[in-house]
Parts: C-alpha cells; sequence; structure tokens
C-alpha cells in the first residue's frame, strides 16, 4: 500500500508556529511519523512491550499485519525520501519497484539534527535527542571539557583516534544512560542482532548502542547479504530482530551528492546483490513470518563549495566565538562570548541575509525542536547559544581540513529530513 501522497501532505503541513522557519523547512514529526517511533514499532510487531516513544502512526501501522517472528531492518544512510523514489521511478526493473504493490510505502522524518550519531541513537533508544543527550556528529561535552566526536568518541580536533575518550575516563553505557532497545528485546524472549560493516562493528558509537546485541561483521554487500540469508534460513522458529547497517550511499553522497550517477550505481548493485544473494536464497518457511523494512537515518543535501561559507574568511565572526561551532556544518551550534551575541545577530543578517535562520536553545528546546521530554539534565549546556539553522544550500565551514563536501545533512530540508519506510512482508515473495 503506498501511503506517500497522503503522509506527505501531513508532513508539510506541520509546523511550529512560534519557530520562525519558513514553510520551506521539514520539521521533525515526532508524534508517530519519525525515527523515534520506530523501536516501539519494531517491539509491538515481534509481540513484545512498547519501548520509548509511543509506535508509528495507525495509519501507518494497522497495514503492518503481525506480528511476526522475525523483523530485518535495513537501514541505507543517507537514504533520503525523495531519492529513493527517484530511484525507483528511474530503475524499473529495481526490485524496490517491483515488490511496491505489495509493500507498505511511506515518508517519514528523521530526527534534529538530521544525522547519523543523532538519528541511530533514536533507533535504539526509541527517544529523542533531546532525551538521549547525542546533538550531532560533534557535540560539546563540558564533563569532559572538550567537544567530542559523537561516532569515534574521541576529542573532536584527533584525527584516527577511534575511541581515545577512554583515555579521559569515558564510559559509554554511562554516557547514554538511557534504557535500550537491545536488553528490552532480549528480556522479551527476542534475539536481536546486527550486521555491520568491520571497519565500524566495534566503533564507540556501536558499542555504546548495541548492548546486548550479537554482532556480525561483513565485509562488502555479496558477504553481507549470503551472511545474512544464512543466518536466517538457521534462525526458523525463533523470535529475532535483525537489525543491518549498509553506509556506502552515504560516503558516496558527502563526496559527489545525489545527482552523481555513482550514487545510482552503486544503489542498483546493492539492491541487486541484495535479490540474489539474499530474496533467492530465503527459505519460504521463514519468509512466511518475516518482514523486512528499508529505511533510512537521514537524507543528504547537494551544498556546492562556497568559500562564503568558510569561516575562515569571516574572522569577525570567530573572534566572537569561545569555541568551533558544534554539532554538524547544515546545522552549526554557536558559542559566544559574553556580550557579543547581539554582534553575532547582525553579522548573519548583513553576511547572509537569505541563507540562515537563528534560532535561540531555550526557544527550540520548549517547542521541541529536538524533541519533547523528559530532557537530558545536561543537553541544554550542548545547545551553546544560538543554532544556525540553514534555509537554502548554504552551511558554515570550519575544519582546518580543505572543504571537498559536495553533499551534506544535518539540517531541516526536506531532502535531509525526510526518510523512507518500506515494509514488505516476505511471504509476499512466494
Amino acid at each position: 500500500m503506498n501511503l506517500s501522497s497522503r503522509v506527505l501532505s501531513r508532513l508539510m503541513k506541520h509546523q511550529i508556529d512560534t519557530l520562525p522557519l519558513g514553510e520551506e523547512l521539514t520539521l521533525p514529526f515526532y508524534d508517530g511519523l519519525s525515527l523515534v517511533n520506530i523501536p516501539s514499532t519494531i517491539a509491538q510487531l515481534l509481540d513484545a512491550p512498547g519501548f520509548g516513544k509511543p509506535p508509528i502512526d495507525t495509519e501507518i501501522l494497522q497495514t503492518l499485519g503481525g506480528p511476526y517472528e522475525k523483523i530485518i531492518l535495513l537501514l541505507v544512510d543517507a537514504m533520503g525520501f525523495h531519492l529513493f523514489q527517484a530511484m525507483m521511478d528511474q530503475e524499473k526493473d529495481l526490485v524496490w519497484r517491483r515488490y511496491l504493490d505489495r509493500a507498505v510505502f511511506s515518508p517519514l522524518t528523521s530526527v534534529c539534527p538530521s544525522t547519523t550519531a543523532s538519528a541511530l541513537t533514536s533507533l535504539w533508544t526509541g527517544e529523542a535527542p533531546i532525551a538521549h543527550g547525542i546533538i550531532g556528529y560533534e557535540m560539546w561535552a563540558k564533563e569532559f571539557g572538550m567537544v567530542i566526536n559523537n561516532i569515534h568518541q574521541s576529542a573532536a580536533s584527533a584525527r584516527h583516534d577511534t575511541g581515545g575518550l577512554s583515555r579521559s575516563g569515558f564510559e559509554p553505557h554511562e554516557f547514554l544512560d538511557v534504557p535500550l532497545l537491545g536488553p528490552h528485546l532480549l528480556e522479551n524472549g527476542v534475539f536481536p542482532t546486527t550486521f555491520i560493516h568491520s571497519r565500524i562493528a566495534h566503533s564507540g558509537l556501536s558499542v555504546m548502542q548495541m548492548v546486548d546485541v550479537d554482532v556480525q561483521a561483513y565485509i562488502n554487500e555479496s558477504d553481507l547479504f549470503i551472511s545474512l540469508s544464512d543466518y536466517v534460513n538457521s534462525r526458523n522458529g525463533k523470535r529475532d530482530y535483525i537489525y543491518t547497517y549498509y553506509s556506502d550511499i552515504d560516503t558516496l553522497m558527502h563526496q559527489y551528492n545525489e545527482d552523481d550517477e555513482r550514487i545510482r550505481l552503486q544503489f542498483r548493485a546493492f539492491s541487486s546483490i541484495f535479490e540474489e544473494a539474499f530474496l533467492n536464497r530465503l527459505s519460504d518457511k521463514v519468509a512466511r513470518d518475516t518482514l523486512l523494512i528499508l529505511m533510512a537515518d537521514h537524507g543528504s543535501k547537494k551544498t556546492p563549495i562556497y568559500e562564503h561559507f568558510d569561516l575562515i574568511n569571516h574572522p569577525d565572526l570567530t573572534d566572537c566565538l569561545v569555541m568551533q561551532p558544534t554539532c554538524e556544518h547544515r546545522l552549526p551550534i554557536l558559542f559566544i562570548k559574553p556580550g557579543r551575541i547581539d554582534f553575532v545577530k547582525d553579522y548573519f543578517a548583513a553576511t547572509w541575509p537569505e541563507d540562515f535562520v537563528l534560532i535561540d536553545p531555550e526557544k527550540a528546546i520548549e517547542d521541541g525542536l529536538f524533541g519533547k521530554g523528559p530532557f537530558r539534565e545536561n543537553v541544554r549546556e550542548r545547545l551553546g547559544d544560538l543554532i544556525v539553522v540553514p534555509r537554502t544550500d548554504s552551511y558554515l565551514w570550519w575544519s582546518s581540513k580543505p572543504n571537498h563536501m559536495a553533499g551534506r545533512h544535518g539540517g531541516l530540508s526536506r531532502e535531509e529530513m525526510l526518510v523512507p519506510f518500506y515494509a514488505l512482508p516476505l511471504r509476499e515473495l512466494f
């Protein structure tokens, strides 16, 4: 059932009247149409108690059937809703297009910020960033006296130092002190497993999120889908949640952008191997009680490289900052010297009059931009003095490295915020 038109209309109308962001931006829809609603949906479809925020909106949930013995969540990093839809339109023989009439298909929203560290943490906690506290790729952590990298769990200034925070007393499971989906499922008779690339299988973020989860590392697409089919076929009669994470689209998107032919070819190859190595090898006995869900953590925005957005060219602005901006280039958080906030606001208005909206963090919290409470105790200090929201293809660049990113995410554009929800009961294939 294709619910895209009806749900998309609801998402486009969703605004927070007290936040002056404009209709061109898309806000997270935490009340039933966002990533925070997926964990409880998974639990309910596996006949387990709810977890975190309530499940996905009834309009979608009632079409999914269930309960199921197994759910496979195939998460394709950066595969935004519009890009996924365009892929199906362009590639008539794509497996997702061929089975569309047997699937449930709808857009959902990511979280704010629309980035992997925050979004995946929501998928393992059932909570929005305001509650789990992982605010973006890089984040001010007062308790460690530094800006940290939430993916690598190292100082943001460090390079090639995965897990380096452990030398400062960092304990991943104490830092993310909210309930996690893995233990919840295990306590209720569902075995959680993840298939994740070997280069990140034991990264700081993965270790922090995947408590009580059996980690299966893979090397490439062929290894992933043959191993996945073998695993699923061996688990007949057992209740499983199988989370599968694929990041190559995101990697290419940053280097090029979604218009580049490499993206289309990579997803076509991924989909072809998925069909041949997984679907065609799947036991019909197992398939009868398995639901496959394809979705993404966020989308991506085409961002041409403009010197105008490089902070090295704006010393009067950087002189007002206590430290480098944090979070994301498409959602910078500014920490400003006392008495300089009005100057910063005036500087943005004069320099980039059409490109950014500046939001007071207190207002963003009050109006639910980062989710609804209960709020994590120290989340306010992580949100700085001003939140910079891009309106166009704008961003701020502050890294000492050359700017090479043709595609980015983290912001509130439709391309970044809308993700696909494609649910296919595998019995429909037999």
